[in-house]
């Protein structure tokens, strides 16, 4: 017997935001007990594996439980102190599911119809791995060998697998999603405290004042971020968070402040204004810890809260009696992740990073319990110390992106997407041959048709995934990927590392014929005749659990958690040249950027061809689109929706349910039903992200909803030179866009 949709909403909570907190059940064959002729015994299961949820990087601690040779249960490992501490979210619930979904990718496939569009069926026949590595090889070295390595593109994640291949080939094309979702606070921290990068660390059970601006990871399940919000909220700590429309988050809060897209910088700065002016900051913590105070002092003069008002539509008086309550209610923190305010959805974006960043550094919430801590990860080798090899001299600096026209985003090497299509199809610096993506769909990039039109340039493009999705179907060799529950090794903690963890990974090995990333790279090497750059990743990481002075015997011994648990002691040097928190940046400075952060409006305003703000929400059953074939999960919202104030909506003639058409400076329309909620902005509409899939060979997914990509433009280089002096992470400003609505 299958599962119904209100089964699973009935075991999960009330609604279908209860399954953000509630674990939910995921077969009729429940953990504790099996049908047996109407009566129930218990289940005595084959084998309890420990594994680490590789939904998203937060890496909480698993035990899955087999039968059959099948894993029949999940639930969260208590044994794992900083993760879900036993929980798990709806998306690292559903793991099962997607493990066994049919129409997972099973073996190498060779495309046959050399066309290649959102209308093509691709024609795929399958090949053995031998036949797709020789293809691959024999391609990317025919592009090198005419073109140069940087013909090479990868958009990839600049992990060590994924490092080791771009090295060894010389390009300087990997590229990933940051610009669209976290390179903002990555290289403030870095350029203001950390010299490497933002910190993922967040005391937030011992904070007793939570001040937010478009932070929601509690309502997209992150477990870290809810327990601990959790956690703070039982022992009182007052939550304050500004939004454009109620959030999960917000819905939980003591304050919901409907601010104005894009303006959170302004009212940051006036409170950072009436936070000096009065006094109310941590005077030994920013003397001692500290660099720039009396520069930021004389800059914040001219933002008050009068000022702040005009622009946010906040209250003067609330911005003070905020200020004020967060600088006096100690300890305190602004909590932030990825597409918050202080992300890269706003041409502002690092600025706003930048202020958060001051804010908890003058309540002395950096290093600090209650605040953020420098995340403390176990010490070892390095890949390249582990492995030592010579790599290609890297000849052409030049990236397709642009990246290397800002330094600092470029010590990153992450990438840009709101540049790759206009970057390939311009042929500017040099025209890009070949590609592999790995993990990635179209429809994750802003105006994702501009991308088929990209991908269709390429003489040769391979995609490696667990999905027949959408890049996918643009390729011309396709590889499967292991699902992480089918992997063996083990995973360090680099989410929430309050102290050094490592956890153990048992997995239930291939189903099919996947092969896992670090074996898919060392195939692609050898077939490259650079056999020499391969890594014996199985052995990388047995050195590195002997560098933390322990083993896989140990973690098998210790339900699957080695820990070297202790409080963590604060440091008194960062990473800057001044070795203090740079309120006022050396690092910005002598790169030609802001130092302090200064207002600069956002790109786009409501105007009478497009009069709305547009926001896009992510689901906490989505990530990244990689639950979009979960049949169960589809069944919570099997189409996305325009929400819509019901003021708005009058006036546009619109009804619940009825169709509206959307339209932005794209050039796309999209035919959408309206759902009327008071808990938006009347200036603003907002729909859901992981819909709009056009790949037939996601059966489920297929042809529900629309993509709220489409009406999100892609940027041109020269358009992200302009912001230069304020925009140093080369931020994308994702939702720094208007549309236009009208009843269809």
């Amino acid at each position: 017997m299958e599962l119904s949709r209100r089964d699973f909403i009935k075991a999960s909570g009330v609604g279908a935001a209860g399954i953000v907190v509630f674990p939910s059940i995921l077969d009729r064959e429940l953990k504790a007990f099996s049908r047996n002729g109407g009566q129930t015994k218990p289940i005595i299961w084959d084998k309890v594996l420990y594994q680490s949820c590789g939904v998203c990087d937060n890496t909480c601690g698993m035990k899955a439980y087999v039968k059959d040779g099948r894993i029949k249960w999940i639930e969260g490992n208590p044994a794992d102190a900083l993760g879900g501490e036993g929980h798990l979210c709806v998306k690292g619930a559903s793991a099962m599911r997607t493990l066994y979904d049919p129409d997972r990718l099973k073996w190498p496939l060779k495309r046959t119809n050399p066309k290649k569009g959102k209308d093509e069926d691709p024609g795929w026949v399958k090949i053995s791995w031998d036949e797709a590595f020789r293809t691959i090889g024999s391609k990317f070295n025919e592009a090198i060998a005419k073109y140069g390595p940087e013909s090479v593109l990868l958009i990839v994640r600049p992990k060590e697998q994924d490092t080791r291949l771009q090295k060894a080939i010389g390009t300087p094309n990997q590229i990933c999603h940051v610009d669209t979702c976290y390179i903002t606070h990555e290289v403030a921290w870095m350029a203001m405290a950390t010299g490497a990068g933002r910190s993922w660390t967040m005391d937030l059970e011992n904070a007793k004042y939570l001040l937010c601006f478009g932070w929601d990871q509690p309502g997209k399940s992150m477990q870290s971020h809810l327990q601990g919000f959790l956690k703070a909220k039982e022992k009182g700590a007052k939550v304050v968070l500004f939004d454009p429309r109620m959030s999960f988050t917000a819905a939980k809060a003591d304050e919901w402040i409907p601010i104005r897209p894009g303006t959170d910088l302004a009212v940051i700065l006036s409170m950072i204004n009436v936070i000096i002016s009065e006094g109310l900051y941590d005077k030994e913590y920013v003397d001692k810890y500290t660099y720039g105070f009396d520069k930021l002092a004389v800059h914040v003069k001219q933002y008050t809260p009068e000022w702040a008002a005009r622009i946010s539509e906040v209250p003067a008086q609330d911005i003070v009696r905020i200020a004020r309550e967060f600088a006096s209610t100690r300890p305190a923190i602004i909590p932030t992740h990825k597409r918050d305010a202080g992300g890269p959805l706003y041409a502002n974006g690092f600025g706003t990073a930048q202020a958060e960043v001051i804010m908890c550094a003058l309540v002395g919430s950096i290093e600090k319990p209650g605040g953020y801590y420098l995340d403390r990860k176990p010490k070892a080798r390095t890949m390249d110390e582990f492995a030592p090899v010579k790599y290609p001299e890297m000849k052409e600096k030049r990236r397709v992106d642009g990246q290397q026209l800002f330094p600092l985003a470029d010590k990153k090497r992450k990438g840009a997407f709101a540049h790759l299509a206009r970057g390939i199809l311009s042929g500017e610096p040099y025209k890009v041959r070949v590609g592999l993506a790995k993990g990635y769909n179209i429809l994750s990039f802003p105006n994702p048709d501009t991308m088929v039109e990209a991908l269709k340039t390429l003489d040769f493009f391979v995609a490696v995934d667990l999905y027949p999705n959408e890049m996918c179907q643009l390729a011309d060799i396709v590889l499967p990927d292991l699902h992480f529950l089918e992997k063996s090794g083990v995973e360090t903690r680099e989410y929430h590392c309050m102290w050094p963890q490592i956890m153990l990974r048992e997995g239930v090995g291939a189903i099919w014929e996947e092969k896992g990333w670090g074996s898919i790279v060392n195939g692609i090497l050898e077939a490259m005749g650079k056999p020499e750059f391969k890594v014996d990743w199985t052995k990388l990481e047995e050195a590195r659990l002997q560098d933390a002075g322990t083993s896989m015997e140990y973690l098998k011994n210790n339900k699957g958690v080695w820990e070297d648990k202790k409080p963590p002691v604060s440091k008194t040097e960062f990473n800057t040249p001044t070795k203090k928190i740079e309120l006022y940046s050396t690092v910005l400075e002598k790169e030609g950027h802001e130092p302090l952060p200064t207002w600069h409006d956002r790109f786009t305003k409501p105007s009478a061809e497009y009069p709305y703000y547009v926001l896009t929400e992510h689901l906490p059953w989505q990530r990244m689109g990689r639950l979009s074939n979960d049949r169960l999960l589809r069944e919570l919202l099997p189409e996305n929706f325009l929400h819509i104030h019901p003021d708005t909506a009058a006036r546009l003639g619109v009804k619940e349910g009825g169709y509206v058409l959307v339209e932005s400076p794209t050039g796309k329309r999209l035919k959408i039903r309206a759902h009327l909620t008071r808990g938006i902005r009347p200036d603003c509409v907002l729909t859901e992200h992981g819909f709009g899939y056009w790949s037939k060979d996601m059966r489920v997914a297929y042809g529900q909803g629309t993509c709220d990509g489409e009406l999100l433009p892609e940027r041109r280089i020269e358009d992200t030179r302009k912001t230069y002096a304020y925009n140093a992470c080369m931020g994308s400003a994702i939702l720094d866009v208007c549309v236009n609505v009208r009843k269809a």
